[in-house]
């Protein structure tokens, strides 16, 4: 029994299980369709590129680019309202496909295009949690808001 009161994925669901069980050993899997090689997420019964049934999990790089991001300023749940204000970000991985995910770290330090990698969080002995924060190969000038200035000559 676990003391987490938030909303949880089963673990076991055929559909998702193996997601859930690399998820686990800090590893990132996605579907890769075993006819013409498209790696898919989210999981499906056949690949949207070629229509194949036939596909496997793969192991994929945790890292990516933040293409866009929510902050909540109200609870999407009750089991969620100590959380606020929280983000969710929309992630394109460098190997291809594009996951949601909760955001780790200062939500001022957030922006559009900016690296990051999975943080895996293991929140019950059954359930690791994939969340994303800034990449700490991102550049400290970009990460802490600061904006170039551009010199202006006044007469």
């Amino acid at each position: 029994m676990t003391d987490y009161a938030k909303p949880l994925p089963d673990p076991q669901a055929p559909a998702t299980a193996a997601f859930w069980q690399a998820a686990r050993a800090a590893r990132l899997v996605v579907q890769k369709c075993a006819n013409c090689g498209y790696l898919r997420w989210p999981p499906g019964p056949a690949c949207p590129q070629c229509l194949s049934p036939e596909g496997d999990w793969t192991q994929v790089r945790a890292s990516g680019t933040l293409l866009t991001y929510c902050v909540y300023r109200r609870a999407f749940s009750p089991a969620f309202a100590a959380d606020v204000p929280y983000a969710v970000g929309y992630v394109q991985l460098d190997d291809g496909p594009r996951l949601y995910g909760t955001m780790v770290g200062e939500l001022d330090a957030l922006e559009v295009g900016l690296p990051v990698s999975a943080v895996f969080d293991p929140v019950t002995p059954e359930v690791t949690l994939v969340h994303w924060a800034i990449s700490s190969s991102a550049d400290p000038a970009r990460v802490a808001g600061e904006q170039k200035e551009e010199s202006v000559t006044r007469s």
